[in-house]
């Protein structure tokens, strides 16, 4: 069987990037080929493929000058907002994107297509394959995006009726697709879950607790992700034997702020990590996984955490805790912290947020304690979250597939 893969993004560096990459990873285990159409630039390498089967859309070159556009506002590399382009960067994208389509049309003539984004590319990818099976990849950002940009969704989000299936991670983000996308049928929804790369993400060998129970935060350094609560509950705590690591790569705006909020406490570390294997090797080397956001389409920071052993603190993100189960979340492995009222899809309402830094302090109280008690996870909650793996969940789409 001939599969393609399409994503307007880096194959990487985002949860619908690491989804790409994954999804392709682990569909190597049978006997399909694979070919792939994503965006670059900055000479960025991938080697999730060999490089004949690879139609790179490159930006920042004479063929489109600015930056890769990126489906989230905030981007863990340099972006431009679907909002800010005009008609003629609109129109140099969706070329330069069905030129790379048409080649593959021509040449290897795919029998699956996983297209990313119900977005602008998918209607793109639809129209050029038509009578070709095409399977839609649900991120949730998306939905933002259409909310956010109306007239970029009516104008050029349109025959997403015409996908074979669509791959949500929950039946709340499906829920969220028959609000939205109106022309799409039910049954063309199935509920997948979301996987953890099991080679990256699993813990060490034997747990090794430090004089300091290590807390971390790892991803976009945005107010939508909870961050400046999560340093006022960490200021107010004021325990000489707890650290602080925050793992990502603020913009100009929010490296200023977050300077700010730390000052010059020296149990607080802010830096990068180069790609997956290095957070993997980071993480197992931490006690608790912090993910205080405000929206998260899956949160798979938790779920990777969560396999690399170590506690985790993350807000009620229905879909995570679906995910997760009510017996990983009996164990006390993950500790849920209730969201405050949100507008504008990702913005908390002030007068909650008292009540979400209080509630945020118990539950990281709690899970310091376990640390200091030097508690491993249960041997029942570990097995469960090996069953989240990459390996598992494409065991399934490789089934779905099949039957397609």
């Amino acid at each position: 069987m001939k599969l393609l893969h399409v994503l307007a993004q880096l194959p990487s560096r985002t949860g619908s990037g690491v989804y790409f990459t994954n999804l392709i990873k682990n569909l190597r285990r049978y006997d399909y080929q694979q070919k792939a159409v994503f965006g670059t630039q900055d000479d960025y390498i991938w080697d999730g493929l060999e490089r004949e089967d690879i139609y790179p859309v490159e930006f920042k070159t004479d063929e489109l000058s600015f930056p890769i556009v990126g489906m989230s506002d905030i981007m863990p590399y340099d972006n431009t907002l679907y909002s800010a382009m005009t008609e003629d960067m609109i129109d140099r994208w969706i070329e330069a994107f069905k030129t790379r389509l048409l080649d593959i049309r021509r040449s290897y003539k795919p029998d699956i297509i996983f297209t990313h984004h119900l977005w602008m590319l998918s209607s793109l990818v639809v129209d050029v394959f038509a009578g070709t099976k095409v399977v839609g990849v649900f991120h949730n950002t998306e939905l933002r995006q259409a909310r956010m940009n109306p007239e970029l969704y009516n104008r050029y989000v349109n025959g997403l009726e015409n996908l074979d299936l669509i791959f949500v991670a929950s039946d709340q983000q499906a829920d969220a697709i028959r609000e939205i996308y109106t022309t799409i049928g039910e049954d063309k929804i199935i509920s997948i879950g979301g996987g953890f790369d099991q080679d990256i993400f699993y813990p060490p060998g034997e747990k090794q607790f430090d004089q300091k129970v290590r807390l971390v935060y790892a991803g976009k350094i945005d107010p939508s992700k909870g961050i400046y609560e999560l340093l006022d509950v960490y200021r107010e705590l004021d325990l000489d034997d707890i650290t602080l690591d925050i793992i990502g790569m603020p913009d100009r705006e929010n490296k200023e702020k977050l300077e700010g909020y730390i000052g010059n406490d020296a149990s607080v570390r802010v830096y990068n990590v180069k790609d997956q294997v290095a957070l993997g090797e980071e993480l197992r080397q931490k006690d608790i996984f912090l993910m205080p956001s405000f929206y998260e389409g899956l949160g798979l920071m938790a779920v990777e955490s969560l396999a690399s052993g170590l506690y985790v603190i993350a807000t009620e993100i229905e879909a995570l805790m679906r995910l997760l189960g009510e017996d990983i979340r009996r164990s006390g492995i993950i500790e849920y912290v209730p969201l405050p009222r949100i507008y504008d899809v990702d913005k908390p309402m002030r007068e909650d947020l008292s009540k979400f830094r209080r509630d945020l302090r118990t539950a990281m109280l709690k899970q310091i304690d376990k640390v200091r008690d030097g508690k491993t996870h249960p041997i029942d909650a570990r097995e469960g979250i090996k069953k989240l793996s990459w390996a598992t969940l494409v065991d399934n789409i490789a089934e779905i597939i099949e039957d397609l």
